[in-house]
């Protein structure tokens, strides 16, 4: 089947609405014009356009992008940092974005660890609490600093 190649107006309309239900970063939007058919130009029109009129902003789309990801999906920064990259941010915008997020979560992270092993100290469960935190960013170190505090608070609270 032969893609339709869509018109100025019609690639412009198709941005605003793609813009109307979520933000979007410059890469996604650009990738989502160009499957439907948009010319290359236009889009870069259609882009300029956008940014003139702030409804594309990669640097306050990172930032807004960040805070969610570690305020409703509690990643780590290594996870967000991730995250961004895959959305076509430039790393200048990731790194203030990363930064804004503030130096430590070793406290969050420990919350986190502490609900998540819930006073399960065998292997097979620091494990796999292990895994489950790196894969959402944290820092193996951490995790396992994390993990003895919690044995040894365990320990003192249970004499």
């Amino acid at each position: 089947m032969e893609k339709k190649e869509l018109t100025f107006a019609a690639a412009k309309e198709k941005a605003l609405r793609l813009i109307e239900f979520r933000s979007h970063s410059e890469k996604e939007l650009r990738d989502k014009l160009r499957r439907a058919g948009a010319e290359a130009d236009h889009i870069d029109e259609i882009v300029v356009f956008l940014k003139e009129y702030r409804f594309l902003d990669d640097e306050s789309y990172a930032q807004k992008l960040a805070q969610d990801l570690k305020n409703l999906k509690k990643y780590g920064k290594r996870r967000i940092t991730q995250e961004l990259r895959q959305k076509g941010i430039s790393q200048e915008f990731i790194d203030s974005a990363v930064a804004e997020l503030g130096e430590d979560d070793t406290e969050e992270l420990f919350s986190l660890v502490e609900k998540r092993i819930r006073g399960d100290f065998e292997k097979k469960s620091i494990d796999r609490t292990v895994r489950y935190f790196i894969y959402r960013g944290y820092r193996a170190e951490d995790i396992f600093r994390c993990i003895e505090s919690l044995k040894e608070k365990e320990e003192t609270d249970g004499i």
